[in-house]
C-alpha cells in the first residue's frame, strides 16, 4: 500500500532525549527512529499523534510526514485526529509503554493488525499482570498492592522485599526495602513524580517477593500462535537496593530448558496475542518467575545493538508484521550494550576514548547521553542514572554476564 500511513502515537526517545550528543561510530537511535526510517523505506509516510509536539523538539521532523496533535491518552480523540490524514492508514502503533494500549484500541477500531486491547499485558498494571498469572495458575511470587498516599504505609508481604509503582518505567521509585521508613520514603518520593505527555501516574505501589537469580529478559514477536523468539538478554546489575542495569547481553542462546515454554505460557496468561515483546524473568533455583512484560522491542539502545547482530533491523521486521507481510528474521553471534557510568558527580567537560573504542572490529558505537556542561552524578540509582553507552559483538556469548541480582522493575 505505497503512500498509505504508518502513525505511530508518542515517540520512544533514546536516554539523552532528542538531540545531538557526542558519540562515535554509529551514533545511537531511539526505536521511534529506526521505526519511522523502516516505514518510509517500505513505502509509507509517517504520521505522529502526540500531545506536545514541542515535547521531542526538532529531532524528528525529518522523519515525519504529518505531526497530528491531539490528547494521545484519548483513544477516541485519537481516531477522530487520524481522519485528517488523506489516504489509507496501513498500521497503527505504538513504542512507548503507557500509550501501547491506547494505539491497540484504535488499531483494532481501524481493522488493523494489533493486540488485544482488553488483554493484561497491555494494560501497563503490574499488579494486574500478577493476578493474571494466579488466575492461570502460573508459578508467580508472593505480591501484594497498596496506595502510594496510604497512612502508616507498611509491606503486607513482610521484609525484604521489592517495592515499585504498578505503572513505573526507567526503575523510577524501584527499590529492595527492610523496614517501613523506606517504604514510606519511596511512596513520598513517587508521589512527588510526574509523567510526562499528560499521563497521570495511578499512584499504586506493588509490593513483591525478593527473589535471588540472574535477571534475562526475552525479545520477541508474538502472533497469535505463531511465536518468534529472536532471543535472550543477560544483565549485569548494581548493587542494591536499586540494582540498575549495567551491561546487557543478547544471544540465541536459551538460558534454561523451560525458557521458551515459560514465555509463552506467560504471554498467553497476560492475553498479548499480537506484537513485540520484551519479557524480563529471574531464573530462580525454582525456574522462571515473571517480572514484567514490555509490549514493545527491547528499550535504551538494545534494539540497535541487537541490530549489529541480525539478518534484518528489528524495526523492518516490525513494519512487515504490523502491515500484513511475513518476514524472515534470523541471529548470528552475541552483542553486549554497556553502560557508562560517572566517577563522580560534577560538570561533564570532556570525554576520551569514543574514537579510540569504536576503531576495535567488534566496536560498532560508542557515545554519551549528556552534553558538555551539563551536570552527572555518580548515583546509580535508575536506569536514566548512566552517562553513556559503548555497543560491541562478539561470536558466542559464552558464559553469562549476569551476576547474581534481585528482582527490579523497569
Amino acid at each position: 500500500m505505497k503512500n498509505s500511513w504508518v502513525v505511530l502515537i508518542e515517540l520512544h526517545t533514546s536516554p539523552g532525549g532528542a538531540r545531538a550528543l557526542p558519540s562515535a561510530g554509529q551514533p545511537l537511535r531511539s526505536s521511534s527512529e529506526h521505526f519511522l526510517e523502516a516505514a518510509r523505506a517500505r513505502g509509507h509516510r509517517t504520521a505522529v499523534v502526540t500531545v506536545d509536539h514541542d515535547y521531542y523538539g526538532d529531532h524528528f521532523d525529518h522523519l515525519v510526514d504529518a505531526w497530528l496533535i491531539t490528547d494521545s491518552t484519548d483513544p477516541k480523540a485519537v481516531q477522530q485526529t487520524l481522519g485528517a490524514l488523506d489516504s489509507q492508514i496501513a498500521a497503527v502503533h505504538s513504542s512507548v509503554d503507557s500509550f501501547v494500549r491506547i494505539a491497540a484500541q484504535v488499531a483494532r477500531n481501524l481493522g488493523l493488525r494489533a493486540p488485544s486491547p482488553h488483554g493484561v499485558g497491555i494494560a501497563r498494571d503490574k499488579a494486574k499482570a500478577r493476578e493474571a498469572l494466579a488466575d492461570a495458575g502460573l508459578e508467580n511470587t508472593r505480591w501484594a498492592v497498596l496506595p502510594a498516599d496510604e497512612q502508616n504505609l507498611s509491606s503486607p508481604i513482610g521484609y525484604p522485599c521489592i517495592v515499585k509503582p504498578v505503572d513505573g518505567a526507567y526503575s523510577w521509585d524501584v527499590a529492595l526495602v527492610s523496614n517501613d521508613e523506606d517504604v514510606q520514603s519511596l511512596a513520598q518520593n513517587h508521589l512527588a513524580r510526574r509523567y510526562a505527555r499528560k499521563v497521570e501516574p495511578k499512584r499504586q505501589l506493588l509490593f513483591e517477593e525478593h527473589l535471588e537469580g540472574p535477571l534475562f529478559s526475552a525479545e520477541g514477536f508474538i502472533d497469535g500462535d505463531e511465536l518468534t523468539i529472536f532471543g535472550y538478554s543477560d544483565r549485569v546489575m548494581s548493587a542494591p537496593p536499586h540494582f540498575v542495569e549495567l551491561a546487557l547481553r543478547f544471544s540465541g542462546e536459551e538460558p534454561h530448558p523451560e525458557a521458551d515454554t515459560f514465555v509463552r505460557r506467560t504471554l498467553d496468561a497476560l492475553g498479548y496475542d499480537f506484537g513485540p515483546f520484551h519479557l524480563e524473568f529471574i531464573l530462580t533455583s525454582d525456574g522462571p518467575r515473571l517480572v514484567e512484560l514490555n509490549a514493545r522491542l527491547v528499550g535504551a539502545g538494545m534494539e540497535q545493538a541487537i541490530g549489529y547482530v541480525s539478518s534484518i533491523p528489528l524495526a523492518d521486521f516490525l513494519i512487515a508484521k504490523l502491515t500484513g507481510d511475513d518476514p524472515v528474521v534470523t541471529f548470528s553471534s552475541a552483542v553486549t550494550e554497556l553502560y557508562l557510568t560517572a566517577p563522580q558527580s560534577g560538570f561533564l567537560r570532556k570525554v576520551e576514548g569514543l574514537d579510540k573504542a569504536t576503531r576495535q572490529p567488534a566496536c560498532h558505537s560508542a557515545g554519551l547521553y549528556y552534553a558538555y556542561g551539563e551536570a552527572v552524578s555518580d548515583v546509580i540509582d535508575s536506569n536514566s542514572s548512566p552517562v553513556g553507552y559503548v555497543h560491541a559483538t562478539g561470536k558466542t556469548a559464552s558464559s553469562p554476564v549476569g551476576t547474581r541480582s534481585r528482582q527490579r522493575g523497569t
